[in-house]
């Protein structure tokens, strides 16, 4: 099990490695998610997963998140225009996964039941930045 930050849970560590200028120890954490080498036990595969330990009920949450790989500067920069449409987001449109971005995310998440800053892949939906899988007509 490794013990990392909500940040790198959410992309920002991918990010900052392809990204020249920036790094990890410039923002600050906000608090800590443990990130598992396994999924829930009903994981489709190759989908992303966090685990958040909320501690005022201590309790486990798993949910869904965007994998790594998506959570490009392009893509961080249209989630800060679609939390700052919705009045949640003031700072700056720079694609970098931030302290004012993971407050509006948690903002965002915590009114449709979910109290966390890591983006959840239902989040991003609902934002409009992943489509909504096509139903199965078999």
């Amino acid at each position: 099990m490794i013990r990392i930050t909500a940040l790198i849970a959410t992309g920002t560590l991918f990010l900052t490695a392809c990204q020249t200028g920036t790094g990890v120890d410039a923002i600050a954490p906000t608090e800590t998610i443990t990130l598992h080498k396994t999924e829930p036990e009903n994981a489709a595969p190759d989908t992303c997963w966090a685990n958040q330990t909320a501690p005022q009920a201590d309790q486990n949450i798993w949910f869904q998140t965007p994998c790594p790989d998506a959570l490009d500067m392009e893509f961080i920069k249209t989630l800060q225009r679609a939390l700052k449409a919705r009045g949640l987001y003031d700072g700056e449109i720079d694609g970098t996964l931030g302290t004012g971005t993971r407050k509006a995310i948690r903002m965002y998440q915590a009114a449709h039941g979910l109290d966390s800053d890591v983006l959840a892949l239902d989040t991003a939906r609902q934002l409009g930045l992943i489509a909504y899988p096509r139903p199965d007509n078999t």
